[in-house]
């Protein structure tokens, strides 16, 4: 080997879930983030997992008593029509960060603008309008 780049990309996000709050995850990442569920593989009975087809990977929501406590960790995934998704979570009541005077999103250094949305149990998604 050459030591050069290997070409990768990423296959899964495991964000972990509470039991209480399963049809909530479902109406937020299918509905909420449009993201269509897939079979759980590795749990057919779907009793421990949810996974959502993400682009070209996946999320895979991991059913436990509780939920991580929250924290800044995150996932972030580029929207083709970022105004659109983003009234779509205003309207569905989903949790988003408050920017200056009340804006649901920013605008970053980089001239990208993203904001930050909650599932049920308040695991961070950013969302980027690319």
């Amino acid at each position: 080997m050459d030591g050069g780049p290997i070409p990768m990309h990423i296959d899964h996000i495991t964000h972990n879930i509470s039991s209480a709050n399963i049809e909530a995850a479902r109406r937020f990442y299918g509905k909420s983030l449009g993201l269509s569920e897939i079979p759980a593989v590795l749990d057919p009975t779907g009793k421990r997992l949810i996974w959502f087809q993400l682009g070209q990977g996946q999320l895979h929501l991991s059913i436990g008593d509780t939920a991580d406590k929250s924290t800044s960790r995150h996932f972030a995934v580029a929207i083709p029509n970022f105004d659109l998704l983003v009234g779509r979570l205003q309207e569905d009541g989903a949790r988003t960060e408050d920017w200056e005077s009340g804006k649901l999103w920013r605008v970053r250094p980089d001239g990208v603008r993203s904001t930050f949305c909650y599932d049920p149990d308040g695991n961070r998604i950013e969302l980027l309008d690319r």
